[in-house]
């Protein structure tokens, strides 16, 4: 039966209930989750607090084993979340496997972190006896229970044993998760792995909570409740800064680290556009339309060279864009939103829509492109926001001046890729400049889609991409959200 995930136990105390909804086949799936009560948030906090002290002052190698037994449950369950996985999300099987696979490399990954480079000492002063100067020890402990929020586009590897829910764990935080309400059946089969995980561990059930909610009344009490000293989202902008400026509006603020997405510009430069121009739109097509475009990493913005190269870039790129599979996209409101966001663009703008034509099954994405020029995009500033799913915006420019005035106007990103040269890279340094103080991650030559796990990714952004550009939601380096330095002083 499926219920909230309290500690170990499984509780159907709510009477409001709510069912995901199976994008391949548009209908709603016949299995009803239970929102969680005042009673059950509650039980779960007191759990996850009563839990810290036990946990924070475990051993990293304690925590590594219990990665380690989670990895072995989780990898037992495969078949039964697989599907689950693909009723609730209508992403391929294929994708499946790519997603598992790297939920498992990462909780590999951070087992092996904790006990060959994670160090909870930071820092060491020895004492200076004649000065009278302290001995000082800097180390890391974590901040307090997590609450981790579930995204809509990767059911694994951004969900409930996703990078938030592990690193939070690495780092000896408790973690509350709320699942997300497009995928519960999926979330919930891999709360289950992670309890029968903490059962075989030495640690306590209060350690990992899971509740369900399709609404913000969950959210809502959990985030303000001062127990919970940290949170984790990946998601939406809108659904970011709501989680921001709520924790912010604590008697006792709270950090929320919040990967929200961006555009994901490209800047095309003219030189090399003749020689690598079929090898990047084969590239760029797939990479606007694979798995309907709904990454956070997608290429959403073009800035392409009014030239003749440009313009036969510009024409490969859309031919091969609409020969592309059309995908089906997560959930009927992410479909609406989609297809409402391309409307809005033709109405602010005097661009040209191309799109893929025919006709499409249920909830599949409609791929398209949006041409337009520099004026345009630095007088309609919606021209730069994400539009989730398969599409992009094209903006010819005519000078190095107009690409810098666009640059200039865009706000903090994920990631920024640059179409270039070696030479061309080396004559620019100040327009590359301008991109590290607008973006987390410059990629040369190559598509933004894909985030490789390991401790050299950063994985966030300037605002309005992360609410703190400094963390990555990606990588070992991920567990430093979820702890705080603690000085010793003195000998005892």
């Amino acid at each position: 039966m499926f219920g909230n995930q309290i500690a170990g136990t499984i509780s159907f105390e709510g009477d409001r209930k709510f069912s995901s909804f199976d994008p391949t086949n548009n209908r709603p799936n016949n299995i009803v989750f239970h929102v969680a009560t005042g009673k059950e948030i509650q039980l779960a906090l007191k759990q996850a607090d009563n839990s810290f002290y036990q946990f924070c002052n475990s051993t990293p190698k304690d925590r590594s084993i219990l990665l380690n037994l989670i990895a072995e449950q989780f990898n037992e369950g495969k078949p039964e979340i697989l599907g689950a996985y693909c009723k609730e999300s209508g992403l391929s099987i294929a994708r499946f496997e790519v997603e598992f696979k790297r939920t498992l490399d990462q909780l590999h990954m951070f087992a092996d972190y904790l006990l060959q480079s994670y160090s909870e000492l930071i820092s060491e002063t020895h004492s200076e006896q004649e000065k009278s100067l302290p001995h000082l020890i800097k180390k890391r402990m974590a901040m307090g229970p997590v609450l981790v929020f579930g995204a809509s586009n990767f059911p694994l590897a951004y969900s409930t044993l996703g990078g938030d829910t592990v690193s939070a764990l690495a780092a000896g935080c408790p973690v509350i998760v709320k699942a997300h309400p497009f995928h519960p059946e999926t979330s919930f089969i891999v709360g289950k792995a992670i309890i029968s995980a903490i059962k075989k561990s030495t640690f306590q059930p209060g350690i990992f909570s899971q509740l369900f909610d399709d609404q913000f009344e969950v959210a809502q009490e959990l985030i303000l409740d001062n127990r919970i000293k940290a949170v984790g989202f990946t998601g939406s902008y809108l659904g970011g800064k709501s989680l921001f400026e709520l924790a912010n509006s604590r008697p006792q603020p709270i950090p929320v680290f919040a990967e929200m997405g961006s555009s994901n510009p490209v800047f095309v430069f003219p030189e090399s556009l003749e020689e690598k121009c079929e090898e990047w739109t084969t590239l760029f097509s797939k990479s606007i339309t694979n798995d309907a475009g709904q990454f956070c990493t997608k290429p959403g913005l073009f800035f392409v060279p009014q030239t003749e190269n440009g313009k036969s870039f510009v024409l490969k790129l859309t031919e091969k864009l609409i020969k592309e599979p059309s995908f089906t996209m997560l959930h009927p409101s992410i479909h609406a939103s989609f297809e409402a966001k391309k409307k809005e663009l033709i109405g602010l703008s005097t661009g040209e829509l191309i799109e893929k034509s025919g006709k499409l099954e249920g909830l599949q994405g409609r791929q398209g492109l949006f041409i337009t020029n520099t004026p345009e995009f630095l007088q309609n500033k919606a021209l730069e926001k994400e539009v989730f799913g398969p599409f992009a915006v094209i903006i010819y420019y005519e000078s190095m001046l107009e690409l810098n005035a666009c640059t200039q106007e865009l706000l903090g990103q994920l990631t920024a890729t640059i179409l270039a040269s070696e030479e061309e890279v080396n004559a620019h340094e100040p327009f590359i400049f301008l991109l590290k103080q607008r973006a987390g991650r410059l990629i040369f030559n190559g598509v933004p889609t894909g985030v490789r796990v390991c401790q050299s990714m950063h994985h966030g952004g300037p605002f309005p991409a992360s609410s703190d550009s400094r963390f990555t939601a990606v990588g070992t380096d991920s567990i430093l959200r979820f702890t705080r330095p603690i000085v010793y002083q003195g000998n005892c």
